[in-house]
């Protein structure tokens, strides 16, 4: 009985034990399972973080290379606008004298080649800039992306209470302080006294928890399945610096050379400048000194420059012309020196000889720095090696890249890191590849994991290189890599080929090593995704965000980035283009070796200048014989032939000498003519008919001698103080009238006569008179003016006695013409005719300033009826020409338009009917001659006209007025034209 009550007590106990063990682990399970997902959440938002701060690195990197050569290529476009001006608006001989030829070849050739730099430091600036934004934005997009943890992951990082039932009966029920206590141990120092690629140490207790054994080996294995983990030191730097500095070879040359071709630009340009103020100042400004001291000082900028960029320390192998940049600024010296004895005031024949000697010093040192300048741009791993060493704020870059380390301090590269530092650390590979032990406890040791990685002995590593170089020097893969990866390839073959045949077991590993390494960077500079057989695990992972799920049949699955089923991970994927174009240092080399070249043809032509002569193969501005192709000058700026030094005419004439004036005699001699002065036809050419037309017009206005027969000047006495500027004709005679109203009457008779004065009254308050004119029927002796504003008066006959004062008011009907006020008129007429019921009317013509070439016609209707008068148009008459002209009514309505160069138009104004339209030859205005009007005679022939004009002597100052009559045949003639 009491056997069996302790049987059942002990059951008992041990149950309640049981429940007791198992709820206490379960508790444990559900907590670590709380905390994995946690920890997991916590690694990949770090992971993130760090993302993002790589993806910055590519942004920062890429921006530096762009603003840099922005800027490049701004001050290159600048120097070439300033090298076009040396050539264009600053080009020397314009106002003298072309300096000497060899003064022009310093000075054009260093032009020429400033210019040429700066358009290659413009394409290799675009180039580099744009290649680097172009490289930064595909790395963002397809390959440093944020790793997202997938779903798959998520799920697997999550645990289900049920899954505390699927555990070990041990772990289920453990019980804790006697057995394990379920935690691995993690003392470091268990780690670092073996390699990174060696197993774990054996632990002093049993194993931990088969959940928390199932974390640990997630978190050392990773997000991408230990069988895919890249044989890679620990502390490698991060996967996107790698990335980049792989894309980087492919423009940081453009970048180096485009701040290298500035440089060599802007020596040449200052050079240039040097020269040409050499020139400019000896030519053109004529100033001793200052041709000296300016290229001396623009040479201590050259100096200047050349000493900031130009690093004389780092002396490369090979190296044949050092510290020879200086004799460029030499160059200067000798040429300032070869231009003042060059342009000195006597002739001497020693100093001609230490002149040419100057010269050929200039060109012969500015082709030894030509040569320097050439040497110093060439790269490292062509004229010698230097290896630059990585400092904080200095530059650095890999030994294999193409750049001369003459110029590092200023070339501003930033070349991505190959290694962490001590205190950094990549979560994002650790996410990716699994965590590990400090990485810099075993710095440069390969991370091992796996089948794949690294083998620890020779023999594995000979069997992984034998696949690999299988491989890579197969027919399709060999042919589609780059020249610089073929090199690559016969390089590491070679010395893996020369390690196996010496068979050193303690240098072999090492060279294996290598090998692998230097192989594996070589496929991922090509773009081969897929990589050799067991290639390893490449950055490209078909998870999310660039995450791999982990799982094997999806490792099975081979997709590359894109997610694109492949045929075979053998199978390589290159560039889409393995061409390269020519290489940025040999751009600049090129022009730097013509530049050289075309020194050492300069130097010849000297020579040859020395025997032959400055300019002697050139023709001369002012020789007989044009250029081949063309007209040098025209034919005034060309003078006589050079080489005769006997006056004209004092030899008999050579043929080259008549050829010559028969081919370069005076400009425009052919105007006339057209063609040879003696000519039977003369041919007229083109530009001379408006000179021939103007020629024409001053013939037509010389009076012939039936005109000069039929023209007479009235013999008058005048009276004192009298230069009439009104002319009216009427039935009792001529009138001649100031514009203040002074007359005097004359008879249109051939003898000598006294002029009979008489003086408008009641005019003082009207502006100067412009015109005057009587009826032309003869019923009346009404005087009818014309003021020059318009006014209109008239003074109502009969017309007083000789020295009588007539009386004058405004005219009947209407004070003004139908101008607005402030008008201005230049001639006028006005008179009364009859119009078609009989009834007389005021008629008035006028033209006015506002529109010089139109005679306007206005006839008065209205007055007398008891209704206000008002002026109607009747129409407008152009000008014959812009000279002077006068209006006069004559005969039954007839208008009379004259002008000072000789046009006779009349117009009938019932119908615009053209009575007459000739000309007359009494016109003029010049310094002796004034013409101011003309009116019809009455009761003479058909067309008889009077002519006022004044005339003056040669000598005298003093104007005396003359009328002229023609068309009376009564008359005889009266003496000259111009008495």
């Amino acid at each position: 009985m009491a056997t069996g009550v302790a049987g059942v007590a002990g059951a008992g106990a041990a149950a309640a034990a049981g429940f007791g063990l198992f709820g206490y682990n379960r508790e444990n399970f559900l907590y670590d399972s709380e905390l994995r997902f946690e920890r997991f959440n916590a690694g990949r938002e770090f992971a993130i973080g760090q993302q993002e701060q790589f993806r910055a690195d590519i942004k920062a990197l890429s921006a530096l290379t762009a603003k840099k050569n922005g800027i490049y290529a701004v001050v290159a476009t600048l120097d070439m606008a300033l090298c076009v001006a040396l050539y264009c608006a600053g080009r020397l001989g314009l106002h003298g004298p072309a300096p000497p030829g060899w003064i022009m070849c310093l000075w054009l050739t260093n032009n020429a080649a400033s210019f040429g730099f700066m358009a290659v430091a413009i394409m290799l600036a675009t180039h580099a800039m744009l290649r680097s934004q172009a490289a930064a934005t595909h790395l963002l997009t397809r390959k440093i992306r944020v790793p997202v943890p997938t779903l798959k992951q998520l799920n697997q990082a999550r645990k289900f209470a049920s899954e505390f039932e699927q555990q070990s009966w041990g772990d289920i029920f453990r019980v804790p302080y006697l057995s394990n206590n379920g935690a691995p141990k993690t003392d470091d120092k268990l780690g670092k006294s073996r390699a990174r690629s060696a197993s774990p140490a054996p632990r002093a207790s049993r194993k931990a928890s088969s959940w928390i054994r199932e974390e640990f080996d997630t978190d050392h294995a990773g997000a991408v399945t230990a069988t895919n983990v890249n044989n890679l030191p620990a502390d490698v730097a991060p996967e996107h610096f790698r990335l980049y500095g792989q894309c980087q070879k492919e423009w940081v040359q453009y970048d180096v050379y485009a701040r290298i071709a500035i440089f060599m630009g802007f020596m040449c340009y200052i050079q240039s400048l040097a020269y040409y103020g050499l020139g400019h100042i000896n030519i053109e400004l004529k100033a001793f000194w200052v041709a000296i001291a300016t290229p001396l000082v623009i040479e201590v900028l050259h100096v200047l420059l050349l000493r900031f960029d130009i690093i004389t320390a780092r002396q490369r192998q090979r190296e044949r012309l050092p510290h020879c940049q200086w004799c460029g600024p030499a160059a200067v010296v000798c040429a300032a020196i070869g231009m003042a004895l060059d342009f000195r005031v006597k002739f001497d024949m020693t100093a001609i000889v230490v002149t040419w000697v100057f010269i050929f010093a200039a060109f012969i040192l500015q082709l030894i720095y030509a040569l320097r300048l050439l040497e110093i741009v060439l790269p490292d791993n062509v004229i010698g090696q230097y290896k630059a060493k990585e400092q904080i704020g200095d530059s650095w870059w890999p030994t294999d890249w193409n750049i001369p380390s003459t110029f590092a301090h200023v070339l501003y590269i930033v070349a991505p890191p190959t290694r962490l530092q001590p205190g950094q650390f990549d979560i994002v590979r650790e996410v990716k590849e699994g965590a590990g032990p400090d990485p810099f406890a075993d710095a440069g040791e390969p991370r091992g994991g796996g089948p794949s990685a690294l083998p620890k002995d020779a023999g594995a590593q000979v069997q992984y290189l034998d696949s690999v170089f299988d491989w890579a020097l197969s027919e399709q893969v060999f042919g589609s890599l780059s020249e610089e990866s073929q090199q690559s390839v016969k390089e590491e073959f070679a010395a893996y080929s020369g390690a196996k045949r010496a068979g050193n077991e303690s240098e072999a590993p090492k060279v294996f090593q290598s090998c692998i390494q230097n192989m594996e960077s070589m496929i991922a500079f090509e773009g081969m995704e897929g990589g050799p057989p067991a290639a390893g695990y490449n950055s490209d992972s078909g998870g999310s965000g660039g995450m791999s799920s982990g799982s094997e049949d999806e490792e099975a699955q081979d997709y590359n980035w894109e997610g694109r089923q492949v045929t075979s991970k053998t199978e390589p994927k290159t560039a889409s283009s393995t061409a390269k174009g020519m290489e940025p240092w040999r751009m600049v080399s090129s022009i730097q070796a013509v530049l050289c070249g075309a020194w050492v043809f300069l130097l010849m032509a000297m020579i040859v200048d020395v025997f032959c002569g400055d300019q002697a193969f050139v023709t001369g501005p002012h020789w007989s014989k044009p250029p081949m192709t063309r007209m040098s000058l025209p034919k005034h700026e060309l003078g006589t032939p050079f080489g005769f030094p006997w006056y004209a005419g004092a030899k008999p004439f050579i043929p080259e000498q008549m050829s010559w004036h028969e081919e370069k005699r005076e400009a425009m001699a052919d105007v006339i003519t057209g063609g040879r002065r003696l000519a039977s036809i003369p041919t007229l050419v083109d530009h001379t008919s408006h000179l021939k037309s103007a020629l024409h017009g001053l013939l037509d206005m010389i009076p012939s001698e039936a005109a000069s027969a039929a023209a007479h000047a009235l013999s008058v006495s005048w009276p004192g103080f009298f230069e009439p500027r009104l002319l009216a004709c009427g039935p009792h005679g001529v009138a001649a009238l100031t514009s203040r109203g002074v007359g005097a009457m004359l008879a249109p008779t051939p003898g000598h006569q006294q002029a009979q004065t008489f003086r408008l009254g009641g005019l003082g308050h009207l502006p100067p008179l412009l015109a005057a004119s009587w009826q032309p029927s003869g019923a009346s002796d009404d005087l009818l003016v014309v003021t020059h504003a318009g006014d209109l008066a008239a003074c109502p006959g009969p017309r007083p006695p000789a020295g009588g004062i007539w009386a004058c008011g405004s005219a009947a009907g209407a004070a003004r013409l139908p101008v607005t006020d402030g008008s201005r008129l230049l001639a006028a007429a006005a008179t009364w005719l009859r119009s078609h019921t009989g009834e007389p009317q005021l008629h008035v013509a006028f033209i006015d300033k506002a529109v010089p070439d139109l005679v306007a016609l206005f006839a008065l209707i209205g007055a007398g009826e008891g209704e206000a008068a008002s002026w109607m148009p009747l129409g407008e008459v152009r000008v014959p020409d812009d000279h002077k002209a006068s209006l006069a009514f004559m005969g039954d309505g007839e208008l009379l338009i004259t002008t000072a160069a000789g046009a006779v138009l009349r117009r009938r104004l019932r119908d615009g009917a053209i009575m007459a339209d000739s000309t007359h030859s009494f016109g003029g205005s010049h310094s002796s001659l004034q013409w101011l009007g003309a009116c019809g005679l009455h009761d003479a022939p058909e067309g008889s006209l009077a002519h006022l004009r004044l005339h003056r002597g040669e000598g005298s100052q003093v104007w005396r007025p003359e009328i002229m009559a023609a068309g009376l045949d009564a008359l005889e003639a009266a003496g000259p034209l111009f008495q």
